[in-house]
């Protein structure tokens, strides 16, 4: 005992000696740097070696292209390598990413050696080449892949087909086409009611001689369920009854993972919500029936945002001189998302102001009501006018690429065109249907857009009867020309026309113009098509636009544009370019903000007429189409 003892107590002088060592040296090192004793330093080690690096037998550009990028041997190169033998090491670790990055593409039997030489042994530092030299193999051909989904609830999950489901069945045995048709299988299996659906395991069976690969994924399919009570969390303001009209399912209808992504979606395009989430449980709740899916709680957590915005927008061009715009917008008037919005606009050449309330929803899904007063009053080269007009009218969202559209409205205009002042009361029913496949509302990269209007109107005009309808048609295609998209080929055109007995019996207000910032470019606002001889725009029964832009994304938020323009307008009531067609071309410059592209644009008449200014400036927000 009095031995254990004495073990003890030199034990634990040991160990007192040990730490007392390590508080020394530690101040040592710290004294090191005020003149005691110096500190430990560890040089990093100098480059000994420099190399170059190179791959043959890669079976593809794509394979030399993916280990480039991904192998330590090319990451490492600028920073040379402390010996051959550890430029070795560093060569050999790679050959399992090299290995399955084969096997990747199918090339199950393919082989990797590295070899490592010495090009210039007297040069300081050394100089070396590395070789990976790759046997890819024959391509091996997948033959069979079974999903096996296991039943872990009471309802039978339905058989999946793997090539249905995208598996190179058949063909080549890429890894990422395999894995892909098993995310797709859970995915499948989670639209039709199985939510809690995972991916479990692979096995494979591979014939090197016949170059063959059979495949086996297991997924647990999990209970099956239906969609059952939705709860909102987070709501102070905003009527639940009017987020439940939104719901794409019906309570006990089979679950589906698609419709609760595009529950929430919609949620979030009501612009109410600083935050949104649409979830289920994390875990699968208890079953109690043995034979039919359980009902699934859906939970709706939400962060509501501000009720009310203000906006303002300035823009410039040397037609129509500077404008400025603001806006008043109260969301959620009465809780279902009613939008109160006043806007007034103030400029040399019009001035403006306007009240509208939208109400979503309205008697119908995706339905909106839209009752909007507007007054206006403009002096420009085509007229002078005073004019009021009250709409009223439906939207619906058909789908959501389409929407359209149909009201009345009612407007009063008094005219001046420099001769004589007259008054024009009319009534319309305009109509539209639109469709929007861009990629993005402010600064489309990709897609097309196309708008049909018809108008027709009936009134009196100069204390004359008049009945005229109107056709519009507009549209915008934009191509990508790289991956990136920082080249952008937009284009657009535009088609109109208005159905009346004579050009006299429409007024001013409602004839066709073009030329200015939203049409060609260089040209005044409406200054193209037939001129009075004070050299001041008519308008005319009938309008044609086309124009073509490049967009280039120069720097992270600066880029820039070359684009031509032309229009014609004509006294007749079908496009006639015998009237002459006005073609402008030009430079500009983008600045990518939050906010969206801010633009400037300097545009040049190519067939200038007399009365034409020599170019048009232009600066506003957002592209020109």
């Amino acid at each position: 005992m009095r031995s254990v003892l004495l073990l003890f107590a030199r034990s634990r002088r040991a160990v007192l000696w040990a730490v007392c060592a390590a508080v020394a040296t530690l101040a040592a090192g710290c004294a090191g740097k005020n003149g005691g004793l110096p500190a430990v330093l560890f040089e990093e080690p100098e480059t000994a070696v420099v190399y170059d690096v190179a791959i043959e037998g890669a079976p593809s550009a794509e394979i030399a292209d993916i280990a480039e990028q991904a192998l330590s041997v090319y990451s490492l190169r600028d920073k040379g390598a402390p010996s051959l033998a550890f430029l070795r090491r560093r060569a050999e670790s790679d050959l399992p990413a090299l290995l399955k990055l084969l096997r990747s593409r199918g090339q199950y039997s393919g082989t990797a050696t590295v070899t490592v030489e010495e090009v210039a042994a007297d040069a300081e530092p050394k100089r070396a080449r590395v070789t990976l030299d790759i046997d890819p193999g024959p391509p091996f051909t997948l033959t069979r892949h079974s999903l096996n989904v296991e039943q872990t609830g009471a309802v039978a999950p339905p058989p999946l087909d793997a090539a249905a489901l995208g598996s190179p069945v058949g063909g080549q045995a890429f890894a990422a086409a395999i894995a892909a048709a098993e995310s797709a299988a859970v995915r499948a299996l989670k639209q039709v009611g199985f939510p809690y659906a995972e991916f479990r395991s692979r096995s494979g069976l591979a014939d090197p001689d016949a170059a063959t690969l059979e495949v086996e994924s297991i997924i647990i399919a999990g209970p099956a369920y239906a969609f059952g009570p939705v709860g909102f969390e987070g709501l102070e303001r905003v009527d639940e009854d009017y987020l439940r009209s939104y719901l794409p399912w019906k309570e006990g209808q089979s679950f589906d993972t698609a419709a609760l992504t595009e529950f929430q979606r919609q949620l979030f395009a009501t612009d109410l919500f600083r935050a949104l989430t649409v979830r289920i449980p994390e875990a699968p709740p208890p079953t109690e029936s043995p034979t039919e899916p359980a009902p699934l709680p859906v939970t709706v957590a939400v962060e509501e945002g501000p009720r009310n915005r203000i906006a303002g927008s300035l823009r410039y061009s040397t037609d129509l001189g500077p404008a400025v715009r603001a806006s008043y917008e109260h969301r959620n008037l009465f809780g279902a998302n009613e939008r109160l919005l006043a806007q007034a606009e103030a400029g040399l050449v019009e001035q403006g102001f306007g009240l509208g309330l939208h109400k979503p929803q309205f008697l119908h899904p995706g339905q909106e009501l839209l009752v909007d007063l507007t007054f206006l009053r403009a002096f420009d080269d085509a007229y002078d006018t005073y004019t009021v007009t009250g709409f009223g009218g439906l939207e619906r969202q058909l789908t959501r690429r389409w929407r359209v559209g149909l009201g009345g409205l009612g407007e009063r205009s008094q005219i001046d065109d420099g001769d004589v002042t007259s008054t024009a009361y009319l009534l319309g029913i305009p109509g539209f249907a639109a469709y929007d496949g861009s990629n993005d509302l402010f600064d489309p990269t990709e897609g097309a857009k196309l708008r049909l209007e018809a108008t027709p109107f009936s009134g009196l005009y100069d204390g004359a009867d008049t009945e005229f309808l109107v056709f519009d048609a507009e549209g915008s295609a934009y191509l990508p020309l790289d991956a990136k998209r920082q080249y952008v080929v937009a284009s657009r055109g535009r088609c109109a026309t208005i159905l009346s007995p004579d050009l006299d019996s429409v007024p001013a207000t409602r004839r066709l113009y073009s030329g200015g910032g939203s049409s060609v470019r260089g040209y005044a606002e409406n200054f193209i098509g037939p001129l009075d001889e004070d050299n001041d725009p008519i308008g005319g029964s009938s309008a044609v636009e086309a124009g073509i832009e490049l967009r280039a994304r120069l720097f992270d938020d600066i880029g820039g544009v070359v684009f031509t323009e032309a229009g014609s307008v004509s006294t007749e009531m079908f496009p006639d370019v015998g009237d002459g067609v006005q073609v402008a071309a030009g430079v500009g410059v983008r600045h990518y903000s939050p906010a969206g592209p801010i633009r400037l644009d300097v545009a040049l008449p190519v067939n200038r007429r007399g009365g034409d200014d020599p170019f048009q400036v232009y600066f506003s927000i957002g592209q020109a189409f």
